[in-house]
């Protein structure tokens, strides 16, 4: 029996140092070979991205710089030549002389404004004279439904200084030249765009005036 037992012990003492007995390490797979190519140089050159140019839109620098020249219609008008009927004081200072004139206007709207003109200048005949202050200024004649309305600035009331019968030359001057174009009836006078009643207290000016009433 005893020795039964020590047999089956040395048979499992065998088998255990069997059991214990290293195996042979696994060998893993080589590693692939990775080839490595030498670079050009050792500090390659970076090359920068190209900024876009901007696209050509056909802009003209000399546009741009000097801006184009706007043509008004009144220049694009052929100047034509109107005679006008202006009616001037003698240089006596008495009655008015009718001297026929032509101007060069841009439109007939403006032959109101150049017979007015007119009658402001210094007349080229030694005869004649001018009845308006030296610095009395024309703002502008309109027309409207027969009267035509003559707008001069504020010297023509603060400078004038003659008398009743000049008052009365300058009023019938402007009437008689503006009533020979024949769609003009009457006239009104303004002073700074404002109606007035009179120029230097001889004449009512406080409703338009006709020939009739000279």
């Amino acid at each position: 029996m005893n020795r039964k037992i020590l047999a089956l012990a040395m048979i499992t003492f065998s088998l255990a140092i069997s059991g214990c007995q290293e195996l042979p390490p696994t060998q893993e797979p080589p590693a692939p070979k990775v080839e490595t190519q030498t670079p050009p140089s050792e500090n390659p050159k970076i090359e920068k991205p190209v900024a876009e140019k901007p696209e050509n839109k056909n802009v003209n620098p000399k546009t741009e710089q000097e801006p184009e020249t706007v043509v008004s219609p009144a220049t694009q008008n052929k100047m034509q030549k109107i005679k006008v009927k202006a009616y001037f004081p003698d240089d006596a200072g008495i009655n008015l002389v009718a001297v026929n004139r032509t101007v060069e206007v841009a439109s007939t709207a403006d032959k109101y404004l150049a017979a007015i003109q007119l009658l402001i200048n210094v007349p080229k005949e030694k005869d004649l004279t001018a009845i308006f202050p030296k610095n009395a200024k024309l703002h502008g004649v309109t027309f409207k439904d027969g009267t035509a309305f003559v707008d001069f600035d504020s010297n023509i009331t603060k400078s004038f200084a003659g008398g009743s019968t000049g008052e009365e030359l300058l009023v019938a001057s402007v009437v008689k030249t503006l009533t020979e174009f024949p769609e003009v009836k009457q006239v009104r006078f303004l002073v700074d765009g404002k109606e007035i009643e009179t120029l230097s207290g001889h004449m009512d000016l406080s409703a338009p005036i006709k020939k009739s009433d000279l």
